[in-house]
């Protein structure tokens, strides 16, 4: 990670001059490549026989080479000057840190970072107000300084992961079109580049391929894992900052852990990174971390289910819900009934809280990214799928939101551990007649949880009244339930305590995947479509 004097003394404007200059030269050699096109500085008219076809490849060889040396020098422009963009927003932001320190008491040197108080002003009538004043101002430029050097530090490796995919080993390839915007579209777009113009777009712009709803899995698996790399770097400099911060220390340790067990899962082989990002607040220390993980190839197994975990879930957590996700898979596996992919889709800001999961904003928000993601999972499948979501607790209230209407790509949704869907019936979630599973626990505590809306209303604690609706598991929602082991009602030696649990005294809410459980056994059936249909 850089230091405040680093950052304070970059100079984005250099970048700038130089993104200008490598851009002059991509214009200079594309009039090259259209001055030899024109030439057409062949063999002579009437020139046969093996000299003529060698000045012939040579001549298209030279034009090939030319047209690619522009496409690279434009990609390097566009790479220099997006870091210039964000190192110049990186300074603003510590700038801003700056001006906000109190005036009239504090000053920051921007050469060593320090603050300290402004010598030769009167005496503060109250040290004691005075001094807090000061703490205040240090606490408060110190986070905002860490939070932009850490993007200045992320921006530097995303520059250089993308500059080193554009090292030179012989001609590169022209400048690949712009993607259009339906899936299918997008698959039909990449299945027509080059693979240089796609090597070329997954290292010079791996946040966009990455991320781009459509482009094959093993494809995005490499954009992805670029930014894997970034993120690895950016929370060990961020780590490395906090040393004076043991609570902010232990939620980047805990990210970094989550992060390395992502990491051993690509490491394994069969899995593929779909999305990965920080989240909304850009520190997954504030959000929890966007992570799509895919175990088995979603492009080809005849039986797919995306998993959505709840309250918590983040990068902290990812170990304990990968470890969920694949105990589906193996479940359906078991079946015998084809080919089966897992996906652990964390693609959005999971309520942080069990208060802040009492609201559904962070549900209403998520709906449309897990609508576009199963739409390209659906796109992008090469021959007939069968799609599952399955939600856990209050990833059941984001598949609610997403799937009312009939708008989400599945055809069987399972409702595990809920709080409420966000709909008043399974019917509307649109999918046909005994397509919406649902179980509790005899002992999950989650349909004893009252939401907000309660107090000041009549519906009173009744049984079926959760956060979010109706209970799913309830008759009067209509889903197909499935039965469950009640789980224990406090967590035991041996029970995971990982983030998502979601409450330290409810083990019964996080023991649906626990080997040999009924409710894991049908997890499988439902995913591998050989539970029948009514």
């Amino acid at each position: 990670m850089p230091t405040v004097a680093e950052l304070a003394a970059a100079d984005p404007a250099a970048l700038l001059h130089r993104a200008r200059d490598w851009e002059a030269l991509s214009g200079a050699l594309a009039g090259c490549a259209a001055t030899l096109d024109r030439s057409n500085a062949g063999p002579p008219p009437g020139w046969q026989g093996a000299d003529a076809d060698a000045a012939r490849d040579a001549h298209d060889r030279l034009r090939a080479r030319v047209t690619a040396a522009a496409a690279s020098a434009a990609r390097i422009s566009e790479v220099l000057g997006r870091h210039a963009g964000a190192t110049l927003d990186a300074q603003r932001r510590l700038l801003e840190a700056v001006v906000t320190v109190h005036p009239g008491a504090t000053r920051v040197d921007l050469t060593t970072g320090a603050i300290s108080a402004v010598p030769g002003l009167p005496a503060v009538p109250d040290p004691i107000t005075g001094l807090g004043a000061l703490i205040a101002d240090l606490l408060r430029f110190r986070d905002a300084a860490c939070a932009a050097l850490a993007d200045a530090t992320r921006a530097d490796a995303e520059a250089a992961a993308a500059l080193r995919g554009l090292a030179p080993d012989g001609p590169g390839p022209p400048a690949p079109p712009e993607p259009p915007a339906a899936p299918a579209d997008v698959r039909r777009w990449w299945s027509e580049l080059s693979p240089p113009q796609r090597d070329v777009l997954v290292g010079t712009d791996p946040a966009r391929i990455g991320t781009l709803v459509g482009v094959p899995a093993a494809d995005r698996d490499r954009a992805n894992r670029l930014r894997l790399d970034a993120e690895q770097a950016w929370l060990g400099a961020v780590r490395r900052s906090l040393h004076t911060d043991p609570a902010g220390a232990a939620r980047t340790e805990a990210a970094l852990a989550g992060l390395a067990a992502v990491r051993r899962r690509l490491d394994a082989g069969g899995a593929y990174l779909l999305d990965l990002d920080a989240g909304s607040a850009g520190s997954a220390g504030a959000s929890g971390g966007r992570v799509v993980l895919a175990v088995g190839d979603p492009d080809r197994a005849a039986h797919v289910v995306t998993h959505v975990p709840g309250t918590g879930a983040g990068w902290a957590s990812a170990a304990e819900d990968l470890r969920r996700t694949e105990a589906t898979r193996d479940a359906a596996r078991a079946t015998g009934a084809g080919e089966v992919a897992a996906i652990l889709w964390t693609g959005y800001d999971a309520p942080p809280t069990l208060a802040a999961a009492a609201f559904d904003r962070a549900a209403r928000d998520a709906a449309g990214d897990l609508r576009a993601f199963q739409d390209g999972v659906r796109a992008g499948h090469e021959g007939p799928v069968h799609l599952t979501v399955v939600g856990h607790s209050y990833g059941t209230t984001v598949t609610g939101h997403a799937a009312r209407g009939g708008q989400l790509a599945a055809d069987d949704v399972v409702l595990v551990g809920s709080p409420g869907a966000g709909v008043r019936a399974a019917a509307d979630l649109g999918l046909p007649p005994g397509r919406v599973w649902a179980t509790t626990a005899a002992h999950d505590p989650i349909d004893r949880i009252p939401g907000p809306e309660l107090f000041g209303t009549s519906r009173g604690f009744a049984a079926q009244g959760l956060a979010h609706g109706i209970d799913p598991a309830s008759p009067a929602f209509g889903a197909r339930v499935f039965a469950s082991a009640p789980g224990s009602a406090l967590p035991g030696p041996d029970d995971p305590a990982t983030p998502s649990d979601e409450s330290a005294l409810a083990a019964a809410h996080s023991q649906y995947w626990e080997p040999h459980s009924p409710s894991l056994a049908t997890l499988g059936r439902i995913v591998a479509g050989t539970t029948g249909r009514p």
